[in-house]
């Protein structure tokens, strides 16, 4: 993928990626909150970075 411009700065494809696991990780922290999901986690905030990550990494692949 190739970098994009936005107002003469060259934007970095990893910041497109990084707006649309923002997208995808909403609905995923809204069904942990709801489904009390987070109480199996020591550490609720680690854990939904490492989601949020994990999706990130999951679109750089694919795309």
């Amino acid at each position: 993928m190739k970098e994009f411009v936005f107002a003469g700065l060259l934007i970095s494809p990893f910041v497109k990626y990084a707006l649309i696991a923002a997208l995808i990780f909403i609905p995923v922290r809204f069904v942990l909150v709801v489904t009390q999901l987070q109480k199996w986690f020591w550490h609720p905030l680690l854990a939904e970075a490492a989601i949020y990550v994990c999706v990130v990494a999951t679109l750089n692949i694919l795309f």
